[in-house]
């Protein structure tokens, strides 16, 4: 009897062991980004907060990026982004990739508050990228604030092609 309840134990221990590892390292839930696009246009989703993505879109003509939150008491719009990424790169540019990614900023500069959905826009003549974060208060999204123009916020530029070509 005495050698079933110490195997017990042991097993009820091992169990509440493997829970806790299991619960810290549990991966936090995932955010599907979409992304789309051709020679002139392309958009993706970039999450903002719980519940709430920003539509991000670039023009490949104007180097535009612009970007809008839809309020999710009325279905409106109510926040936009823009910035024009034609300056931070070479002027052969013009053949952009966009992307979307997710950073846990901690302690941003200047205590500024941004999404955890940062977008990354690729120039494939001058093999640069570049990536930039979406200034964003979780209270906004609460507060029937009156809708909002705000700009992208460039972060860094680093090269993606160092092969030197022929």
């Amino acid at each position: 009897m005495k050698h079933n309840l110490s195997n017990g134990i042991v097993v009820a221990a091992l169990a509440v062991a493997t829970i806790v590892l299991l619960v810290d390292d549990y991966p936090p839930s995932a955010s599907a980004m979409t992304a789309h696009g051709n020679e002139r246009k392309s958009m993706v989703t970039v999450p903002l907060d719980a519940g709430l993505e920003a539509i991000v879109t670039l023009d490949h003509l104007t180097g535009d990026l612009t970007g809008y939150v839809l309020n999710r008491v009325n279905g409106q719009f109510f926040v936009q982004y823009r910035y024009n990424v034609t300056s931070d790169f070479p002027k052969t540019g013009g053949d952009y990739l966009i992307g979307a990614g997710l950073v846990d900023f901690r302690g941003f500069r200047d205590n500024e508050r941004v999404a955890s959905g940062v977008v990354y826009v690729a120039e494939a003549n001058s093999t640069q990228v570049a990536a930039y974060a979406i200034p964003w208060n979780t209270q906004l999204a609460v507060s029937g604030a009156p809708p909002q123009q705000r700009s992208f916020i460039p972060l860094d530029r680093a090269q993606t092609r160092f092969t030197e070509l022929r």
